[in-house]
């Protein structure tokens, strides 16, 4: 019987996210396409799947390549290091969306929105999210593993909540590392990869610090919402944290059974936090 479900063109950029979300297409039968960007997608990500390598400024290209393949959705997923115009060389269909909004005036989320608004209008396809793809990636509240944040890293949770929040207000950046009350980093271009090594050189004597990662207040859900998977629990551990909170609901937790039993043996708590109130 036909997969009722329409293809799916994904969109990759870096790291482990685009395998995942491939792999659960082959699990459910949902027909896809791979879209690899040129310099952010992983060498070897689609290989023996359809594909194709594109630049980051192949905007025609995309729109042809939707028709062709009768693409109906696209998913932007994976970590995609933000170009400066000259990297991007774009075509004219490219250009003209970028004229139009502006690249240099517009922040991380806002420039994602507008991409995705133009995608729309010029190829014809829906953009959505990967949580509305796969419901099931989405980070649940509370704790998720074996061990439990103690007191004094809630508070560091609180913390990095009103740290990252002024941060999100800004569109500058989603993640915030505290240990014992101090903010040893913020998230900016370089992303949390970075942020948690630079932190591993900055943290103080006593109990370890918190990686906390929360949705920009004002960011669109279908891009970019934070993630974390197996690779994050080897960082932070390299970096002595002592856990993880992310917000439930607005985050996405990537191959969760092995990250949550990773942080379990490595002694490190995951959480899902509501940022209310």
């Amino acid at each position: 019987m036909q997969n009722a479900a329409p293809k799916l063109g994904i969109i990759a950029g870096g790291g482990n996210a685009p395998r995942f979300l491939i792999e659960a297409c082959q699990k459910t039968g949902r027909p896809f396409y791979v879209i690899c960007l040129k310099g952010q997608a992983d060498d070897g990500l689609a290989e023996g799947l359809p594909h194709v390598w594109l630049p980051l400024g192949a905007g025609a290209k995309l729109k042809e390549l939707a028709a062709a393949e009768q693409i109906k959705e696209i998913v932007m997923i994976g970590r995609v290091r933000r170009p400066s115009l000259l990297e991007i060389k774009p075509d004219w269909l490219a250009l003209k969306v970028l004229t139009k909004i502006g690249m240099n005036m517009l922040g991380d989320d806002a420039l994602l929105r507008s991409i995705g608004t133009a995608m729309e209008e010029e190829a014809g396809v829906r953009v959505v999210g990967v949580q509305d793809v796969f419901t099931d990636l989405l980070t649940p509240e509370g704790k998720l593993g074996k061990i439990a944040p103690d007191e004094d890293a809630e508070k560091d949770i609180k913390r990095g909540i009103e740290v990252a929040k002024a941060l999100g207000h800004l569109d500058v950046g989603q993640s915030v590392i505290v240990q014992q009350g101090m903010v040893l980093g913020v998230e900016a271009i370089e992303g949390t990869d970075a942020l948690v090594a630079r932190a591993a050189g900055l943290k103080r004597e006593g109990v370890g610090g918190v990686l906390i990662k929360i949705a920009k207040p004002q960011q669109d859900n279908r891009y970019d919402l934070p993630t974390v998977g197996p690779d994050t629990i080897d960082a932070i551990q390299k970096a002595g944290l002592r856990g993880i909170a992310l917000e439930a609901k607005r985050s996405l937790l990537i191959e969760r059974d092995a990250t949550i039993a990773k942080a379990d043996a490595a002694g490190l708590f995951i959480i899902g936090i509501s940022t209310n109130g």
